[in-house]
């Protein structure tokens, strides 16, 4: 087919928006139990509901989750967690009312187990769902909502599976203000956990514990590791009863293993061993409950999803000789990580051309090349390769020219198109949430969509971003709305000066943090942007403090380096909603009504002051969505609306 010549901003993208989530199904949390194994789907086409479904013996797939119900707990708000599968039983936690429901075998019927409300009048919330190895005993993190006037409480509880009887959970540990991962030896007579106190969040300083588990109770307790700036994460025993975890520690030289979160091994006699010593991390942040990063394979060995500059692979360690190898595949995103008794690894996977797809691997008894199969693919819709544009992973000098930060960098592409000779096409750079997160190079159709409709794309791993070691995560702190948002507009600056992009065509998409970002950069930086898209972002940091959950509550006190309301003056200066008489650029904003982390209030008052100042901008909220849009209506509008406002301004900047 010839291409036709074609100024990059007319390209018609080769997916339309309703194409990119049309039929995208999320997938998480595999779970292995005998020869099933199960996984969770969230389905935009059912307004964002989370369904469990499972693959049998016979290769035959099924939803397991009766009509009606939707798998999903709001514990921390971000959720996860929220169902797993002992001999066929169903535990999971249910959207709408956040009960316990038990489901067993293959029946339709679930029937609850924690009443809708506890006798204080708080709302009981759970995740992190775990049977104890006898099957007598669900154990989990157990948070208590209360009304505004009062702070979530937050504990390690417990139910009795024997009883018939809805029932309250019994407490078994409590004090600290959060709780996580908590795991059951295998005898069942231990479980470890990890908890935090504020204002440190998961991935600053954890505590791993371990104590004896009986009669309803847990005693014995003492701490394994951790706290004083160690942060501790995926917390899981081996069948000889050895405690395995990965941990990074605040240190000085970035080139020490200690600054990446490497395996240790607490063994049975109560020593701690290093299984890894790599300058790569095998950890990642506790946004999510339910996460598995690593799992056990025969032969004393593990199997392990490792980060080296960003970018995964799949490990094999020997954890006697404490050596590893990369299995080699075609993948090179990988999640949820689970093992079964023949050896066979089972993990969401992606590359740079395929969408996630729940896979397996059976890695056998040696190295070598491995080939993925396929039990579900998150879309039936492929790509073809002359519209696919592949990232590469690029390193850029920061603004002060001492440091350096990553992003991963597209360039446009589109089978049907080709621009003219001599011109470069316009810039969107994309900026990711957390801001303690990462973005990868996994295929993404929203990406592919920008790529094919003529846009160069910058995908930004700013400094604070995970995968590259502890200190450069840690350089955020304190200085949060001023790294971050220089290394996006080193970024830009870079691609400017290379003559990779038009610098009068330049967007900036983002939500929550990166929603922030968008902000904040176009204010500090407004000769560098046209445009932007901020999706559910922070405009005041005073009222995202005032009215954000338990979680994050304190996370800005380290972010911003002050609390409130001592850091009045400094809140001040760093919030975007006070520097939009910098704004040169329009603005789009999207916001969902019921968002408890980043609330409406955030972008309403944002879009308040433009629409007083007479500041060109859109704002749109969607009726019933949270942080992070489900609903197919709600994305395919969003990017809809996200594409004619960059047009409509970039054909107005022609020249």
């Amino acid at each position: 087919m010839r291409h036709k010549t074609t100024p990059f901003i007319e390209w018609e993208p080769a997916i339309s928006p309703e194409e990119v989530f049309s039929d995208v199904v999320g997938l998480a949390e595999i779970h292995v139990e005998g020869k099933n194994v199960y996984w969770l789907e969230m389905r935009p086409s059912e307004k964002g509901r989370c369904v469990i479904a499972r693959r049998d013996e016979k290769d035959k797939i099924k939803d397991v989750t009766p009509p009606g119900f939707n798998v999903r707990t709001k514990v921390h708000e971000y959720g996860g967690g929220a169902y797993t599968v002992f001999r066929d039983s169903v535990y999971f936690v249910n959207f709408d009312d956040q009960r316990i429901y038990h489901q067993p075998g293959d029946s339709y019927e679930a029937r609850p187990l924690t009443p809708l409300k506890n006798g204080d009048g708080s709302l009981g919330k759970y995740a992190s769902l775990t049977v104890s190895p006898d099957g007598k005993k669900l154990l989990f993190v157990y948070e208590k909502e209360y009304d505004k006037n009062k702070e979530n409480g937050n504990y390690l509880a417990v139910l009795d599976l024997n009883s018939e009887r809805i029932s309250e959970p019994e407490i078994m540990v409590e004090g600290c203000d959060f709780y996580a991962d908590p795991v059951f030896s295998p005898t069942g007579d231990k479980v470890a956990w990890l908890q935090w106190n504020h204002p440190d969040m998961p991935w600053d300083s954890t505590e791993l514990m371990i104590g004896t588990f009986a009669e309803n109770a847990i005693y014995d307790v003492k701490k394994v590791d951790g706290g004083a700036g160690k942060s501790i994460c995926f917390p899981l025993f081996d069948q000889e009863g050895r405690l395995y975890y990965v941990v990074d520690i605040m240190v000085d030289d970035a080139s020490s293993p200690e600054n990446w979160w490497n395996l240790y091994c607490y063994t049975c006699t109560g020593e701690i061993e290093q299984v890894t010593a790599e300058q790569a991390e095998f950890g990642e942040p506790h946004w999510v409950f339910g996460q598995s990063n690593y799992d056990f394979l025969p032969g004393n060995r593990m199997v392990a999803k490792m980060v080296r500059d960003g970018t995964a692979c799949l490990v094999v360690i020997d954890t006697g000789k404490k050596s590893l190898y990369v299995v080699e595949n075609d993948l090179s995103c990988y999640s949820s990580i689970r093992t079964d008794d023949a050896g066979r690894v089972f993990f969401i996977g992606a590359n740079s051309k395929k969408t996630a797809a729940v896979c397996f691997i059976d890695i056998g008894s040696g190295s070598g090349s491995k080939k993925a199969g396929v039990l579900k693919k998150s879309s039936r819709i492929e790509m073809l390769d002359k519209d696919i544009s592949i990232p590469v992973a690029i390193t850029y000098p920061t603004e002060d020219g001492k440091q350096q930060a990553h992003a991963f960098l597209y360039m446009p592409k589109n089978g049907r198109f080709r621009a003219p000779a001599n011109e470069n096409p316009p810039l969107l750079v994309m900026a990711h949430g957390g801001p303690t997160s990462r973005t990868d190079d996994s295929f993404s159709f929203i990406v592919q969509f920008w790529t094919s409709a003529g846009f160069a794309l910058i995908d930004v791993n700013y400094r604070g971003s995970t995968g590259y070691g502890r200190k450069y995560r840690d350089a955020l702190l304190s200085r949060w709305g001023i790294i971050d948002i220089g290394d996006v507009a080193d970024a830009v600056r870079y691609l400017i000066k290379e003559k990779k992009v038009e610098p009068s065509r330049v967007a900036v998409r983002g939500g929550s943090a990166g929603g922030y970002v968008v902000q904040r950069v176009m204010t500090q930086h407004p000769d560098l942007f046209s445009v932007g898209a901020s999706y559910y972002g922070i405009g005041d940091l005073t009222t995202l403090v005032e009215q954000t959950h338990k979680f994050e509550s304190r996370y800005i006190d380290n972010l911003v380096g002050t609390k409130l309301p001592e850091g009045e003056r400094e809140y001040r200066a760093r919030s975007p909603i006070n520097h939009l008489d910098k704004l040169k650029a329009p603005m789009i904003i999207f916001q969902g009504s019921d968002d408890r982390i980043v609330s409406p209030d955030c972008s309403r008052e944002v879009a308040r002051i433009l629409r007083k100042r007479g500041i060109r901008h859109e704002y749109i909220e969607y009726e019933g969505e949270a942080h992070g849009f489900r609903a197919k209506k709600s994305n395919v509008d969003s990017l809809n609306r996200e594409f004619t406002f960059y047009r409509e301004i970039f054909s107005e900047n022609l020249t």
